[in-house]
């Protein structure tokens, strides 16, 4: 989570003529295409979106709810179970050689 010295930036960025046209330059980019499909892909932060659309460009992006850290809070049993299969074939590899 972002402190609020993190946050300010962000707003003070946001707010200025160079961050307002970068962003209306992503809304233009976005405005008035339909999305044709939808991929995930693997990501340092987690899980990355990317929307195709139907102008034939793609737009990515992270969300929180695809951060690592998030998935592993909503996921813990499957995480756990993960981590046991990964430790169980680690332990078969070394018997095999």
């Amino acid at each position: 989570m972002p402190d609020n010295a993190c946050s300010d930036e962000v707003r003070r960025f946001a707010e200025s003529e160079q961050g307002r046209q970068f962003l209306e330059g992503i809304r233009d980019h976005l405005k008035g295409h339909t999305i044709t499909d939808v991929e995930f892909i693997n990501s340092d932060e987690g899980i990355s979106t990317i929307l195709r659309l139907s102008n034939g460009q793609c737009y990515a992006f992270n969300d929180e709810e695809l951060y690592l850290e998030t998935l592993r809070e909503q996921f813990s049993g499957l995480f756990r179970e993960i981590a046991q299969n990964n430790t169980l074939a680690r332990k078969g590899d070394e018997h095999d050689e």
